[in-house]
């Protein structure tokens, strides 16, 4: 895997809330933001994302039942080049000691996975799906 930091996801108690403050923060345009029902994204670049997500979706991502303290408070994505380099990467994750939290899958979005490492701290592993 050569080591690349995409998308940091950090999760928040109140969405609007802390959108309004990075908003105010970052004072990006409008065309560098993105928003959907459970989630707003913050383009920084080109190759990465700033993004806030409900704690609670954190946690269940994470495989937890409810975000407690010891809970994941973020997830750092890594884009792959393939959905081969996903479950490549995933084999490394269980050689080097880590745990998959869900397996490669395919979705609308592409093919993601998440694994933690030794310590707890959850990755996103995905390969965008390819333009037709």
């Amino acid at each position: 895997m050569q080591p690349r930091i995409n998308i940091i996801t950090i999760g928040v108690d109140d969405l609007e809330r802390a959108f309004a403050f990075y908003r105010a923060l970052f004072d990006l345009p409008d065309d560098s933001i993105g928003a959907g029902e459970d989630h707003v994204a913050f383009f920084m670049s080109e190759d990465f994302s700033f993004v806030l997500f409900p704690r609670e979706q954190i946690a269940q991502t994470a495989g937890k039942e409810v975000a407690i303290t010891g809970t994941a408070q973020f997830v750092l994505s890594h884009a792959a080049e393939s959905p081969d380099e996903v479950d490549e990467i995933l084999d490394q994750v269980l050689v080097a000691g880590g745990a998959i939290i869900t397996p490669g899958t395919q979705s609308e979005w592409g093919y993601s996975a998440y694994f933690e490492d030794s310590e707890g701290n959850v990755w996103e592993l995905m390969a965008a799906a390819k333009a037709n």
